[in-house]
């Protein structure tokens, strides 16, 4: 009974794993939203499809051995003989049926039927009767291998699996061929033959407010990995990012364009065929690797992974495989019923940059680290756990929650120096371009008007723009110097490639900002900045039900002027007079509203404004209760949504 149990779960597992490959190749022929970049050589191929064999064989075996121990107590307290040959026919049929309906359920509830109609009763009976047809259709292919080989042609089961894998295989290789990769760029090396082909590293540090930091003068956290790279390179003091939330505001940074332009949000991936700073490092000699922490930044879902030679986006602490086969990770974890976290902690991040910065090779490289630490829920472990505790005002309000949110901004700190030391140990911190830098802010129940905010996600506010940036060169030179000139995040990628002297992407709007790196006039002096997102409002029609629209935002160093184009409610402050944005100056200064309205209103785009958020998106239900987790869709996460449950109203 072991035998026949064990023998049955490899073989289903090699069918399951070699069908998971099948279909993630199949699934991007026909379906262009998934962004993952596949293996495109047949020795990537092959390593794919070891990496599945790896994990399915191991689910696959732990399953065997769990039937075996029930069948074990069924035969021990029945008069079940353990070598009956119904008893062997069974064991077959319900290890392939279990196989079947793992690779029918997770394809179907995943990828097949639409999102929004997983509560219905005509979704739950197509998922029952099909898994039900696949065990019955299992149960039959068992009992008909048993008898064949009970009548002398003992080959029959060996020859059915192996032409199994064959055909297959045979389809692996189809959709191989069918698919093209990912858009293909003809991006020219254009680095200077005297350039300095120095390292770049990028370091994003999820939900970090401006004023956590002790080099941008808060009082009592402790940051002194960010403060000694301030103290080594350029400080800048107002930097805007161009979105409140993870997934557009990463993918402004690396297209260097606006989020309307570049189309990703949390969940969503960014339009394809865009250039990347990625894409334009490689083309130019760069090895390029990245180490994520979060559901927000995971290739499946934002297409950031492009140009990256390495992209290591497990969820899974203990592992980086499941990072190769995402319908496999999904499956995994949401069809076996294991909750994942959305998020994994900095020090796994920098394990595992650590670890690749041991084996990589001699080129020039381009590593991208994101810590996620600083993002709900808030506190981190020892050495940091409790660090904080009674240093906020207790008349402030949350906190708590800032004592605990400043305990993460300091383990972040220490999680970056083990790799900047890392670099210092191997002498390659001098000739290496560290661009430190937040996606958006945090608010701590910060009141605008009558209004009330917390978390991030929802408002365009300075709380969450106005972002930490620090940009230390290779070489010296430049030592301590900070920057008041505004400055938005699109301006990083530009900045970088001409450090290094390589031509910039015609496709990127942002400017360069090495005249301000070296203390000289800025070609672009009295830029404004602009934000995007895509805010919630109160329905006029449907009370209780909220609609998404578009908010726009253009900030200069005087004013900052917010719009919800489609519903006409705008907001103005005065950034001298109100830096904190508690008042509106809107009525009172209808000149600036109109001189500043004219400057934001051409990026909207009327189509974009709709009643129901994601409405067209096929999310895998893994991926929404992960940002659900972190409050980026519906739920009650107070992450996204104001206190006492305000939203904007017309």
């Amino acid at each position: 009974m072991i035998n026949v149990a064990l023998l049955t779960a490899l073989g289903a597992s090699v069918l399951v794993s070699v069908s998971e490959v099948f279909w993630t190749y199949l699934l991007h022929v026909i379906d262009e939203q998934r962004r993952t970049e596949l293996p495109v050589s047949v020795f990537g191929l092959f390593r794919f499809i070891a990496a599945a064999l790896v994990t399915d064989v191991t689910l696959a075996l732990a399953a065997a051995v769990i039937l075996v121990l029930l069948l074990w107590l069924l035969t021990r307290f029945t008069r079940v003989r353990r070598t009956s040959a119904r008893l062997r026919t069974v064991i077959r049929g319900l290890i392939l049926g279990g196989a079947s309906c793992y690779l029918y359920l997770g394809w179907m509830g995943l990828f097949i039927l639409p999102a929004g109609d997983r509560a219905t009763l005509a979704y739950r009976l197509i998922l029952a009767i099909g898994a039900a047809l696949m065990l019955l259709l299992s149960l039959a292919t068992a009992a008909v291998l048993s008898r064949l080989q009970r009548r002398g042609r003992r080959a029959a089961p060996l020859v059915a699996w192996c032409g199994t894998v064959v055909i297959l295989l045979l389809c692996t290789a189809g959709a191989f061929a069918a698919y093209a990769g990912p858009p293909s760029r003809q991006i020219t090396a254009t680095i200077a033959d005297n350039g300095p082909h120095a390292n770049v590293l990028l370091v994003t540090i999820d939900t970090l407010r401006v004023d956590f930091l002790s080099c941008y003068g808060h009082p009592w956290i402790e940051t002194p990995v960010t403060d000694a790279l301030a103290a080594e390179g350029v400080l800048f003091e107002t930097a805007i990012s161009q979105a409140p939330s993870t997934t557009p505001s990463h993918c402004s940074i690396f297209t260097s364009l606006y989020p309307f332009d570049h189309g990703g949000e949390n969940g969503s991936p960014m339009r394809a065929g865009l250039v990347t700073l990625t894409e334009v490092l490689r083309a130019n000699g760069y090895e390029t690797s990245a180490f994520t922490s979060a559901t927000t930044t995971r290739s499946i879902n934002t297409g950031l992974q492009q140009g990256f030679d390495r992209y290591v986006d497990s969820l899974v602490t203990w592992s980086t495989l499941f990072s190769a086969d995402e319908f496999q990770h999904l499956l995994f974890f949401y069809m076996v019923g294991i909750k994942q976290g959305s998020q994994i902690p900095g020090n796994v991040v920098t394990d595992r940059a650590l670890d690749w910065l041991e084996h990589r090779s001699d080129k020039p490289f381009f590593t991208w680290l994101h810590y996620f630490d600083p993002h709900t829920p808030y506190g981190s472990p020892a050495p940091v756990h409790g660090m904080y505790a009674g240093k906020a005002a207790s008349e402030r309000p949350m906190a708590r929650e800032r004592e605990l949110y400043a305990e993460d901004v300091t383990f972040t700190d220490l999680q970056l120096g083990r790799f900047v030391d890392a670099l210092k140990r191997k002498g390659l911190f001098d000739n290496t371009i560290i661009v430190v830098v937040s996606d958006h802010g945090e608010a701590f129940g910060e009141t605008h008007d009558d209004l009330i905010e917390r978390g991030h996600g929802h408002f365009l506010y300075d709380v969450t723009q106005h972002v930490p940036l620090l940009i230390k060169p290779a070489g010296a030179g430049r030592r301590g110097r900070r920057v008041a000139e505004q400055v938005s995040l699109v301006d990083i990628a530009p900045t970088v490639l001409s450090l290094l002297r390589i031509k910039i992407p015609e496709e990127f709007v942002g400017s360069p900002l090495d005249e301000l790196l070296d203390g000289r006039p800025f070609s672009h002096a009295g830029r404004d900045a602009y934000s995007f997102n895509i805010t919630a409002v109160a329905s006029p029609d449907m009370p209780g039900q909220d609609l998404y629209m578009q908010q726009l935002a253009v900030r200069s160093p005087q004013w900052k002027y917010i719009v919800i184009p489609s519903i006409n409610r705008s907001e103005l402050y005065n950034l001298i007079e109100d830096p904190t944005e508690r008042s509106s100056v809107a009525e009172a200064n209808g000149d600036v509203v109109e001189q500043r309205h004219a400057r934001v209103i051409p990026f909207w785009d009327a189509a974009s404004d709709s009643g129901e958020r994601h409405g067209g998106q096929r999310l895998a239900p893994a991926l929404l209760q992960q940002l659900r987790a972190l409050g980026y869709v519906g739920g009650d996460d107070d992450d996204e949504t104001p206190a006492g449950g305000k939203k904007s109203t017309p």
